[in-house]
């Protein structure tokens, strides 16, 4: 007689409203900073990129610049060192991905770095949408989906509006096009354009276009440093 069947794990998925619970979460966690972390840490794996690393604190980021010579460091921040803007196209097409990339930021990086006790990290963007959701069915658990925005502005309300979209993609719904449409209206688009004009324009066609990825990144924190792998 054949035993029964065990119940198969289920992707339960939701979205975090406050910090406290990506720091308690011991599911999987997904990070979207959808404007910039996101798509640079996808981009940077994209390139070939073999060594990238991942800091919650600009100090422990310049730190590893110092004694990792052959590094390239990508921030938007200003730290008063050379350094490679955020930008997904930059990751992507005008740096070198023989060399170790180090990433410090304002939100994705915290973000992720929250997930502490998280089972696993993954990030997740529009751009890596087809391949996120076929690794996270392929090995279901329960999730917790981490928009960046509330470890710095609210206001960056593109990466709840990617979250939802997220949540509708595992559930095998497709709402990208109203998404897109609803970013867009927030003016956070044009916003980004205004302060970046050196690679806005690109890093934005890069950003929202769905499923053009095919990484999944993958954050493992040791002694500080979030060590980036792709899932897939």
């Amino acid at each position: 007689m054949s035993s029964p069947l065990l119940p198969r794990p289920r992707n339960e998925v939701r979205i975090a409203l406050d910090r406290s619970e990506a720091l308690t979460w011991r599911g999987r966690g997904i990070v979207i900073d959808l404007f910039r972390f996101s798509n640079t840490i996808c981009a940077l794996l994209e390139s070939g990129r073999r060594d990238v690393r991942v800091y919650a604190e600009p100090a422990l980021a310049l730190s590893a610049r110092r004694q990792l010579k052959d590094s390239d460091l990508f921030s938007e921040m200003d730290l008063c060192v050379e350094h490679y803007d955020n930008s997904p196209y930059t990751a992507l097409h005008a740096s070198d991905p023989a060399r170790t990339a180090l990433s410090v930021t304002n939100s994705g990086s915290p973000a992720a770095a929250s997930l502490i006790l998280a089972a696993e990290t993954l990030v997740a963007c529009f751009a890596n949408f087809a391949a996120l959701t076929a690794y996270c069915l392929k090995y279901p658990k329960p999730t917790l989906i981490v928009p960046a925005c509330l470890f710095y502005d609210a206001r960056h309300v593109e990466d709840m509006i990617c979250a939802r979209a997220l949540v509708d993609e595992l559930e095998g719904r497709d709402s990208f096009d109203a998404a897109l449409g609803e970013i867009h209206g927030s003016g956070r688009v044009l916003d980004f354009m205004a302060f970046r004009p050196e690679t806005g324009k690109r890093d934005m066609e890069l950003v929202l276009r769905k499923s053009w990825m095919k990484a999944v990144p993958r954050i493992k924190f040791k002694a500080g440093a979030g060590l980036v792998e792709n899932a897939v």
